[in-house]
């Protein structure tokens, strides 16, 4: 049997026999030669020849040692990558059933409040046809016929109700928004805290929509319509003890979370 074969299978029991004490190569080469084991050219082993082959020995296991180390290392970051991606693509997935969800819940709180607001826009159209017929635009009972010209005909067909806008100090954008000074319906009913948001599906939390200033309903986030309302507050009240209590409660909700109102 090869010496070099045998001191790879039986390097490390050899050195635990010894306990760290020195190898005793003159015992260990007779003991080679009785029981067989030879050198590459089939030799019995001199202590020097030994010597050097337990050397080399010695660093071969040393580095086969290395390599599988670095195998198992390599082994085991592939399988972290695998379950970090893994993980990555169960909260990608959730976080997209998540957005879906949030997107079904908005689509579900239009279609609600469309239909809660179709009583009132039914009721502005009716309103709006009863002032038609009081001028003549329009025949009606009781009153004074007159032809329709053409810019009634449009009216008679869509009966949309009359949009208004806010008397408002005005600002350019962006230090108040274009949004505050939006047309709307007044027969819509006012948004309370509470509703959801149609554009977000996310319920309104900070109060009611304030009388004589823009409504929540031409915005999709609460804090840019308390930065609109509080930049609009303060230019029609400089001090808040002119306010009213929803007025005061909106601006000191504005000034907590919009640190540059001002």
């Amino acid at each position: 049997m090869s010496l070099r074969v045998w001191m790879e299978l039986n390097r490390s029991e050899l050195l635990r026999a010894w306990s760290g004490r020195r190898l005793n190569w003159t015992a260990l080469c007779a003991w080679f030669r009785e029981v067989g084991l030879t050198n590459a050219r089939g030799e019995a082993p001199t202590v020097r020849c030994a010597k050097m082959l337990w050397y080399r020995v010695g660093k071969f296991l040393e580095a086969r040692e290395a390599q599988e180390k670095a195998r198992a290392e390599a082994a085991e970051a592939a399988a972290a990558e695998r379950a970090q991606r893994l993980a990555a693509a169960r909260e990608a997935d959730a976080a997209l059933r998540g957005r879906m969800e949030q997107v079904n819940r908005a689509a579900a709180s239009k279609r609600l409040q469309a239909a809660e607001e179709e009583p009132y826009r039914r009721e502005a159209g009716e309103r709006l046809r009863a002032r038609q017929e009081a001028n003549g635009l329009i025949p009606g009972t009781g009153t004074t016929k007159r032809e329709p010209g053409p810019a009634a005909e449009p009216a008679r067909a869509n009966e949309q109700p009359t949009l208004v806008t806010l008397d408002l100090p005005h600002f350019d954008a962006p230090y108040v928004s274009e949004r505050a000074y939006r047309a709307f319906d007044p027969s819509l009913p006012p948004v309370r805290k509470g509703d959801v948001c149609k554009a977000t599906g996310i319920k309104w939390e900070i109060g009611d929509d304030l009388p004589g200033y823009p409504s929540k309903r031409n915005y999709e986030y609460e804090k840019d319509w308390l930065r609109d309302v509080g930049r609009l507050l303060r230019a029609k009240h400089p001090t808040n003890l002119t306010m009213t209590e929803d007025e005061r409660y909106v601006m000191r909700t504005a000034k907590s979370r919009i640190p540059d109102l001002y």
